[in-house]
C-alpha cells in the first residue's frame, strides 16, 4: 500500500510554523538575557565603590566626595576632646567630632577649588584658615550701616553697661512661721532688728559687695530679681525661694551705668561683623553640606 503524498500547501504551512516557533524562542531567550543583562548591570551600579549605596570599608567612619574619613582619626579626637573612645563615647560626642571632621574635609575641598595655596607645610589647617578668611574677610567688606549698628546696640544694651553692684543680707523666716512674714516685714520697716524677730542669715551674700551676675548665682532668679528692684537700705516683702520664705535688706545697690552708642561704637562694629561671620559660616558649611557627597557609616550615625 502507497501512502497519499503530503500536498505541497501543508508541507509549506509545517514549515512556517516551525520557522515561528524557531523565531519565538530566539525573542525569549533575548528577552531572557537583557533582563539578566540589566539585573547584573544594576546590581553593579548600585554597590560600586563611590555611589551613595555603596557600603563604606570598615576602616572608614566618613566619606566625603570619595575622600574617607578614617575610623582611626575619630577614634585619637575623640580622644583628645572627650578622653574616651568610639565604645564608650556617647552618641553626641560621635556626632560632634565627625561633623567637625566632615566640615573640615569640606572647607579643606572649599579652598582648593577656591585655588587657595596648598603648598604649606600644614596643608589642611592652611585651607581651612584661608577658607575661613574668605568669609571673614566678605564681612568685614560687607560692613555695617550707622542704623545697623545702632539697632544692634539697642538690642544688646546690657551687654555694653557696666557690671552693676550690689550689698544686701538674706533673711530666713523660721520655719512654720511663714503667715508672720508681712508682719516681720512691717516690724523691720519701723527698725526692729532682724535678730529680735527669730530670722537667720541665709549665707548666701556673706561676702559684702558683690557684681551683679555674681548675685545673681547666689540669690537664684527670684530673690535676685526683687534684690534689683530695691534701692539702698530698702527691705523687700516676704519672697518664697528654695521651700523658704526670704526677707532682704538692701545696704547698697549700684546698677549698671547707662552706656552711650558713641562711647561704644567700635565694640558694637566688631560683635557686628563677628555676628556676620559666623552666620557666613553657618550658611557656608550647609551649602557645602547641601551639594556634598557624604556617607556616615551606619553604626556612627
Amino acid at each position: 500500500m502507497t501512502a497519499d503524498p503530503i500536498p505541497d500547501d501543508a508541507v509549506a504551512s509545517g514549515a512556517w510554523n516551525l520557522a515561528g516557533a524557531d523565531a519565538r524562542r530566539s525573542l525569549a531567550l533575548c528577552a531572557i538575557g537583557a533582563v539578566l543583562g540589566l539585573a547584573v548591570a544594576g546590581y553593579g551600579l548600585f554597590t560600586a565603590q563611590g555611589t551613595r549605596t555603596a557600603g563604606l570599608p570598615a576602616e572608614d567612619a566618613a566619606i566625603v566626595n570619595q575622600v574617607p574619613i578614617l575610623r582611626t582619626d575619630v577614634i585619637q579626637q575623640l580622644r583628645a576632646l572627650h578622653d574616651t573612645d568610639l565604645a564608650h563615647a556617647t552618641p553626641a560626642q560621635r556626632r560632634q567630632v565627625i561633623d567637625d571632621m566632615i566640615r573640615e574635609e569640606l572647607y579643606v575641598q572649599r579652598g582648593i577649588e577656591l585655588g587657595l595655596a596648598n603648598d604649606d607645610i600644614d596643608v589642611r589647617a592652611a585651607l581651612v584658615a584661608a577658607t575661613e578668611g574668605q568669609t571673614a574677610i566678605e564681612a568685614t567688606t560687607a560692613g555695617a550701616t550707622d542704623g545697623e549698628l545702632r539697632a544692634y546696640f539697642a538690642a544688646h544694651r546690657d551687654a555694653y553697661a557696666g557690671e552693676g553692684t550690689i550689698e544686701l543680707a538674706d533673711w530666713l523666716v523660721p520655719v512654720g512661721q511663714d503667715a508672720r512674714a508681712p508682719a516681720i516685714v512691717a516690724a523691720l520697716r519701723a527698725g526692729a532688728a532682724p535678730q529680735r524677730q527669730s530670722l537667720t542669715r541665709s549665707g548666701v551674700m556673706n561676702d559684702g559687695e558683690e557684681y551683679y551676675f555674681a548675685a545673681r548665682l547666689h540669690l537664684g532668679p527670684a530673690l535676685f530679681a526683687q534684690a534689683v528692684r530695691l534701692a539702698d537700705g530698702a527691705i523687700s516683702p516676704p519672697v518664697a525661694s528654695g521651700g523658704r520664705t526670704h526677707i532682704l535688706i538692701v545696704r547698697h545697690n549700684r546698677p549698671p551705668a547707662p552706656v552711650r552708642f558713641g562711647d561704644v561704637r567700635d565694640r558694637v562694629l566688631s560683635d557686628v561683623v563677628r555676628d556676620k561671620v559666623a552666620g557666613l559660616e553657618r550658611n557656608n558649611g550647609r551649602f557645602l553640606r547641601q551639594r556634598a557627597d557624604i556617607r556616615i557609616a551606619p553604626d556612627l550615625e
